[in-house]
């Protein structure tokens, strides 16, 4: 008969490796656990990234077709009142030129009618400028 200390010995040391065998293949179990969870968030972590990344071009894409869209549109405004501004000088010149037209016509009217009033003043008057311009000339 075996001895009652080295069958509990025995007995714990039987115990003992099969608890040691049982922490061993939870571990490796823990660890495979672990390892999958890593892959699965790892895989997530990819894929959230492309898409993000897709979600980035795209906006720029459309970021630059709105860039351009709006620059065709500031031409077009530019071009609009470049004309605009054009059309309204030549009305502008062409009022201008033709105030003065009408307002050198009624002096020259006017001019015509002191004439035939009073014809020795206006003689008299062109006289006085005609020396004028003579001794001014002449001094030179």
């Amino acid at each position: 008969m075996a001895h009652p200390a080295e069958e509990r010995t025995s007995g714990l040391r039987r115990d003992v490796e099969t608890a040691g065998a049982h922490v061993k293949r939870e571990a490796e179990a823990g660890a495979g656990r672990v390892g999958d969870d890593f892959q699965r968030h790892k895989e997530h972590l990819t894929q959230t990234a492309a898409s993000a990344r897709d979600d980035i071009a795209s906006d720029l894409r459309k970021l630059t077709e709105d860039v351009s869209r709006l620059s065709g549109t500031v031409s077009g405004i530019a071009r609009t009142v470049s004309s605009q501004i054009g059309e309204a000088a030549s009305d502008l010149g062409s009022g201008v030129a033709s105030t003065a037209k009408n307002q050198a016509g009624s002096m020259v009217t006017e001019l015509e009618r002191v004439a035939r009033r009073n014809p020795l003043a206006v003689v008299a008057g062109a006289l006085c400028v005609g020396m004028m311009i003579g001794l001014m000339s002449g001094r030179r």
